[in-house]
């Protein structure tokens, strides 16, 4: 081609070699989900400090260089799954909310104790544990994250629940002079210990321990703010 006879014309193969693969691709989304998986297990297994790239790439039976492509580095990695687990405990919460709508018409010793048992179960999961932990090992390097975590989910859950006795407040069917510590005072109840144990021990308390700490958990909170309470 002679040096003066202009720039050649680009076909739609060019443009696909210049932009690469879509995110929306097949291969880049089984990619990245194992990338993800093999990130969010060495993680949670390791800790962040002590993952290394290499060895995310070996778990997810990818090359270095297919990593880097995917993901900028190990901390834009450690943020997505971070949030990816937020949006997802959120959802938890945002369902405790619209299932407690309409708790001042329900029986009210059975349904705390169905309340208390499910969050109970729900925050001493192997991973919900397993992230907590993470976070605050991380917290001095990821502050930010840890916050985010904090405001989506324990708060909102806690926000749900002091709704929830305002309302039974409201009705007469509880006497909470604050709804706030209430709620608080309600969450610990039902899983204080086992969530202490399981965060500083590292082991997970039996099913039945847990189930056991939530009920009478809800037997201490209804003897303090219960109707017929002082």
């Amino acid at each position: 081609m002679s040096a003066i006879s202009g720039p050649r014309k680009s076909s739609p193969g060019d443009a696909r070699e210049r932009t690469g693969p879509r995110a929306d691709d097949p291969r880049v989304v089984r990619t990245r989900s194992a990338v993800v998986d093999a990130a969010r297990a060495l993680f949670l297994r390791d800790g962040y400090s002590r993952t290394t790239m290499d060895e995310i790439a070996a778990l997810a039976g990818v090359t270095k260089r297919t990593l880097y492509n995917n993901y900028a580095d190990k901390e834009a990695l450690f943020r997505e799954i971070v949030l990816d687990f937020i949006a997802f405990a959120e959802e938890f919460a945002r369902g405790l909310q619209e299932e407690l709508g309409g708790i001042a018409n329900a029986k009210l010793r059975s349904t705390l104790e169905e309340l208390g048992v499910r969050l109970a179960l729900a925050i001493t999961r192997r991973d919900v544990i397993a992230l907590r932990r993470l976070l605050i090992s991380e917290a001095r390097e990821f502050p930010l994250l840890a916050r985010k975590y904090f405001d989506r989910v324990p708060a909102q859950v806690l926000g749900a629940l002091a709704s929830a006795f305002e309302r039974l407040d409201d009705a007469g069917r509880l006497r909470v002079p604050d709804a706030r510590v209430a709620a608080s005072q309600f969450a610990y109840l039902v899983v204080g210990e086992p969530l202490d144990r399981a965060m500083l021990v590292g082991t997970l308390p039996a099913r039945k321990h847990v189930i056991a700490c939530a009920r009478t958990g809800v037997e201490t909170f209804l003897a303090r703010y219960g109707p017929a309470a002082p």
